[in-house]
């Protein structure tokens, strides 16, 4: 096995997997256009340039490398394993070495990895299923937005994932995230890995000098944004992503409505995206983004630059912006206006909250927590599948966990004999070398809130069990596209609820329910 972070292919099966991904990043580029900002989005896309779109890194492991394993002479032909996993920087790139490395040696198992940015991974996947010149890979880590739609295409093997995790041990996993990826109360989609809550960030010294209350409902967040975009000069109250290309985008609105009691779909089928407390999220949606967000289109490192250049007063982010808060990140520091003093201001000075709650009397508060599953496709050999899910989830465990902690809440919770192993050392981990830990910067309460708002979660479509649904809007990006034409004047805000209903049921096959639209 050969590890290598070089692009160049060495196998005729590589040169034609090579020549795949060519031909689909092409295509990736000219379908990901930015959007202008307050302009209609198909004349925006026609005049911008391309987005540009990572290519896959594929990564062998060299024989040579220094491993104090026994190397048997195999047998017979060795086994080969190809995994797929949606990370992409050098330090998850060096931690994957490692650990294929290892396996490798000590199961004589030649492992192929591929490493595929998080918005090209639904693309690769379609092209493999479709194309016999692109093999599916054995396994694949990938967001749970994906696992019930690709099981239900019957891309993903429930049989074989069954028996792994029987064979693991189900007891060992958080309950509720082996109940977000159980298809019809029997068959396990896929094996959760580990997972983050969305947060909102907020600036609690303001809240503080305005008197204002924590923003974790429609109106407490619509005050403070006001507020600090009418009081305080060049800063923006409220930033999200908005971007018509980011799943971030869909899944800032999708808390936002889930928080007024807003449903994708029922268990009959029925779309619910016409009804008054949908209405009315997406009204608030358009109030706070049009009136106190920057001009333009948001992305989510647009919304967290904003954060700690001190220019917003909440934004909507991943864990990942905790660690910067603190000033950890060499390539994302603070600079606001008290942290040239103090690197660490922000940190001390940001409310994070989980869970957010809407105007509508019987809504209540949710969250919106994202899982990261492994998924065996119909092709893998089972054994081999299940090795590689074995040593994962102990010996490779701890340092995958170890990498960007702040947003691996482990999902496996411990061992039979150490049935909280994992999850307790959760927030324990140092964010830097010799550095703090999240327990350390925000506290035990903090990490306690995070860790519990993984899989308690009011994700659209799952718990009604439409995962296919929920896969294809994330694959046409349906409501981030629709949100972002919205926002550029395309449709006002009733316009874009009748908009976006049509467009998700147009993916639902023979759909049944009349559509009313007399509301709208």
């Amino acid at each position: 096995m050969k590890f290598n972070f070089s692009s160049r292919i060495r196998s005729p099966r590589r040169r034609i997997i090579q020549a795949c991904l060519l031909i689909l990043l092409t295509l990736t580029a000219v379908s990901c256009q930015p959007v202008t900002p307050r302009l209609a989005t198909a004349t925006a896309q026609a005049q911008a340039a391309p987005t540009n779109t990572p290519e896959p890194v594929i990564l062998s492991a060299p024989p040579g490398t220094a491993v104090s394993l026994p190397v048997l002479p195999p047998a017979g032909p060795i086994p080969s394993l190809t995994i797929w996993i949606n990370e992409t920087s050098p330090e998850h790139a060096q931690a994957l070495n490692q650990m294929a490395v290892e396996f490798s040696r000590a199961n004589q198992i030649d492992v192929e990895l591929m490493l595929v940015a998080p918005t090209l991974l639904p693309k690769l996947m379609a092209t493999a299923v479709l194309s016999d010149a692109l093999p599916l890979p054995d396994i694949v880590l990938h967001p749970i937005e994906y696992t019930m739609g690709w099981a239900e295409q019957g891309i993903l093997d429930t049989v074989i994932t069954g028996a792994i995790l029987d064979e693991i041990g189900r007891d060992t996993f958080d309950p509720n995230a082996l109940a977000a990826v159980t298809q019809n109360g029997a068959a396990a989609a896929a094996i959760p890995s580990d997972g983050y809550p969305q947060l909102l960030i907020y600036r609690a010294d303001w809240l503080r000098d305005f008197d204002l209350s924590p923003p974790d409902n429609y109106d407490a967040m619509l005050t403070m944004a006001q507020t600090i975009s009418n009081t305080q000069a060049l800063i923006s109250g409220f930033v999200i992503p908005t971007e018509s290309n980011l799943v971030a985008t869909h899944q800032a609105f999708e808390q936002i409505a889930a928080a007024n009691g807003c449903q994708l779909i029922d268990e009959t089928g029925e779309v619910r995206l016409l009804e008054p407390v949908c209405q009315e999220a997406l009204d608030f949606y358009f109030n706070i983004v049009h009136n106190y967000s920057p001009t333009g289109v948001q992305t989510d490192t647009s919304a967290r630059n904003a954060y700690l250049a001190g220019r917003a007063g909440l934004i909507m982010s991943t864990p990942a912006i905790l660690p910067q808060l603190a000033g950890l990140d060499s390539s994302a520091r603070p600079t606001c206006k008290n942290c040239t003093a103090d690197s660490g201001y922000l940190a001390q000075n940001s409310g994070i909250i989980t869970h957010l709650n809407g105007r509508d009397p019987a809504a209540q508060p949710v969250n919106l927590g994202e899982m990261t599953n492994w998924g065996i496709t119909n092709t893998a050999d089972r054994e081999t599948a299940a090795a590689f899910i074995r040593y994962w989830f102990n010996e490779g465990y701890p340092v995958w966990l170890a990498v960007e902690s702040e947003r691996k809440i482990p999902l496996r919770w411990g061992t039979a004999d150490q049935p909280r192993q994992f999850i307790d050392a959760w927030g324990q981990q140092p964010l830097s070398a010799n550095g703090p830990s999240l327990s350390d910067l925000y506290g035990a309460a903090i990490v306690a809130q995070l860790r519990d708002a993984v899989t308690i979660t009011g994700r659209w479509g799952l718990p009604q069990e439409h995962g296919a649904l929920v896969t294809s809007l994330y694959e046409e990006l349906t409501f981030s596209v629709t949100l972002q034409e919205m926002l550029s004047g395309y449709f006002n805000p009733n316009q874009t609820l009748v908009e976006i209903a049509a467009r998700t049921i147009d993916l639902i096959p023979n759909y049944a329910y009349d559509v009313n639209t007399s509301n709208n």
